[in-house]
């Protein structure tokens, strides 16, 4: 081992053992299942923007696109992009109704609007998709290690290899992490790793174009074809990241950034709308540039760099210790690693939170606080175990980071979207809409995943079928396939038997809109250009897809530049709007909670702090580059 591997291994090793300390620590002030599940409802706009950028950015969104990026180009940085526009727009429609009605889960919401069976539905599956995805994040964190340190052949239990040793060993820090404070101590560990990512992200940027060698290699189509650069590609033979795996990522985009327990819990935490809906939004800003800062340099290095022999998924962790100077790479090997475990964990606590509050606490009403985080905390080891699980079956299935995420997303996602987003808007959703929904949207994608429609097609002749053919001629095995046709199929079901079986807005539903409904503060100079200028981004991005492969070979590397400045006007242009937007804020004023006494939120959770990490950052890169 050399000693700039040592000494990197050395220093995730210890700051692992840090954030553990501070997870231990954090937990002094979880006195309630309140402070366990929904961290006391006491984060600002700063925290909840550190950990929605900590656990999107590490997990699913870095990792698995650099590997991607390395082969393929830039396209599947739309998926980051997209997201990040789903992301404002979220933050001041969904967000605010939600906070309106008080939630702690989406749940509760569908118990009134659908009756229990349908919340009871929704609860279970989203427990399920929420273990398995824990594992995708466990599989994120393992790749890590292994891209970047390698793994001794002889390190294994018996009947595993290697790789399956550490994802157990990283199930078992992940459990143990969660079960110490939950959300408390998950979202204020990932502000700490929010911050490391961000230098990492600009010290990599030129060190990795500098080590592909230099600048000019993003305009040599001799080493990076222009192709790479365009995002908006029509399917041909070759091409993965198509058209259509784009219209997938915003598809799944939708229930990711607008109904999901995981990423919306932080925002219920949030002490007031307010703060919630401005940390979502300052995380889908900030996010937008680290994306660029992981693809570019891949595609860069990756022309003199080896992939290493783990794969495509850790070019990343490869070229960070390759590339970074001794111990700043390994501190950014550590955020990523204790962000993936961050992600993992919040994935547990949603998935526990739900069983707790939705199935379990109406079970067995009446019992102490105490006794029921003792079951949200036993829930997380039998989750934790699951997602374990599919980790290592991914692993041996030869499946990629995004390839896992989408296989079990394609499934989940689209009917929980359609059924959650009925709930807000459309106010004669029945019962019985509800659960045809899910069995229809669910039953659909899950049988296009195994492959029985082209088997059901086959045998009983309906694949000749005119009116059919066409259906039976798709292939359902693929994610955006599932996601295209499962989302438009649940939605037509949820309305059509919903008008069947209904007899038109009841008493209580009519309640329950009326609560949703809030007072806004109007529009004032500086919110009508914020739209302004946030229609005009909109409108650009939307443009740029009809014409980015079009640009001459030349101009191409600038087009990825083009996309993300229109990203950023529209999202900024939303923060500058949100005022006018969300509730007037008649509930901010609330109890000063003891997390934020302390030194470590009085110091770290400001902006302040976010400016001096960028500003420190660009700094240390400018030293680093000259250095070199």
């Amino acid at each position: 081992m050399s000693t700039k591997i040592a000494v990197n291994l050395a220093v995730v090793v210890v700051y692992l053992a840090g954030m553990l300390g501070l997870g231990l620590w954090l937990s002094r002030f979880v006195k309630s299942g309140a402070d366990y599940f929904i961290a006391g409802r006491s984060l600002n706009r700063w925290v909840i923007c550190g950990s929605i950028m900590a656990t999107n950015v590490a997990a699913v969104y870095l990792v698995g696109p650099a590997g991607r990026a390395l082969n393929e180009g830039t396209p599947l940085l739309l998926m980051a992009w997209s997201g990040n526009m789903l992301a404002a727009i979220s933050a001041v429609t969904f967000l605010p109704r939600f906070r309106q009605l008080g939630l702690t889960t989406i749940t509760e919401l569908l118990e009134r609007r659908y009756q229990r069976p349908v919340s009871i539905s929704v609860s279970v599956v989203w427990i399920i998709f929420y273990s398995l995805f824990s594992g995708v994040t466990m599989m994120t964190c393992a790749t890590v290690i292994t891209g970047a340190f390698g793994t001794p052949e002889s390190f294994h239990l018996p009947w595993l290899d290697s790789f399956d040793t550490i994802t157990i060993l990283i199930a078992g820090v992940v459990v143990v992490y969660c079960l110490a404070s939950g959300l408390l101590a998950v979202v204020y560990t990932d502000l700490l790793q929010s911050f490391l990512i961000i230098a990492g992200a600009v010290i990599l940027l030129p060190l990795g174009i500098q080590a592909g060698g230099g600048i000019e290699v993003l305009f040599d189509s001799t080493k990076i074809a222009s192709e790479r650069w365009v995002m908006w590609r029509p399917s041909g033979e070759g091409v993965e990241s198509d058209y259509m795996t784009i219209l997938m990522l915003f598809v799944l985009g939708l229930p990711y950034w607008f109904t999901s327990q995981y990423m919306l819990q932080r925002s219920f935490a949030g002490k007031n709308v307010h703060e919630a809906s401005k940390g979502l939004l300052w995380a889908a800003v900030l996010t937008g540039p680290l994306t660029l800062c992981y693809i570019v340099p891949v595609m860069v290095a990756g022309v003199e760099l080896q992939n290493p022999a783990g794969g495509k998924d850790t070019i990343l962790p490869f070229l960070a210790q390759t590339v970074m100077p001794i111990g700043l790479g390994g501190l950014f090997l550590a955020a990523l690693i204790a962000a993936s475990n961050s992600t993992a964990s919040s994935y547990l606590n949603s998935l526990a939170t739900l069983f707790e509050r939705d199935i379990y606490r109406p079970l067995r009403p009446g019992k102490g606080d105490r006794h029921y985080l003792s079951v949200g905390r036993r829930v997380t080891i039998v989750a934790g175990l699951a997602g374990m699980l599919y980790a290592i079956y991914s692993h041996h299935a030869k499946l990629g980071l995004l390839d896992a995420a989408w296989l079990i997303g394609s499934i989940f996602q689209p009917a929980l979207f359609v059924v959650v987003a009925g709930a807000l808007y459309f106010r004669r959703a029945t019962k019985a809409g509800g659960l045809a929904c899910l069995g229809v949207g669910i039953g659909y994608t899950l049988c296009g995943a195994l492959g029985t429609w082209q088997w059901i097609g086959n045998e009983s002749g309906l694949d000749s079928v005119p009116l059919l053919r066409q259906f039976f001629a798709w292939d359902h095995t693929l994610p955006a396939t599932r996601s295209l046709v499962g989302m438009p199929l649940a939605a037509v079901v949820l309305v059509v038997v919903s008008l069947a079986t209904g007899k038109g807005e009841t008493a209580a539903t009519k309640e329950i809109f009326d609560q949703m409904q809030f007072r806004r503060a109007g529009w004032s100079p500086v919110s009508r250009a914020g739209a302004v200028v946030a229609a005009a981004g909109l409108v650009l991005m939307i443009g740029f897809g009809f014409v980015d492969h079009r640009l001459p070979a030349s101009f191409r590397p600038w087009n990825v530049v083009g996309y993300l400045v229109v990203l950023t006007l529209f999202v900024a242009g939303m923060i500058f709007a949100s005022d006018a937007l969300l509730p007037v804020p008649a509930e901010d004023v609330g109890e000063e909670a003891p997390i934020e006494r302390t030194w470590l939120a009085r110091r770290l959770a400001t902006g302040r702090a976010w400016a001096i990490v960028y500003a420190a950052a660009v700094v240390l890169v400018v030293v680093i580059y000259l250095l070199s």
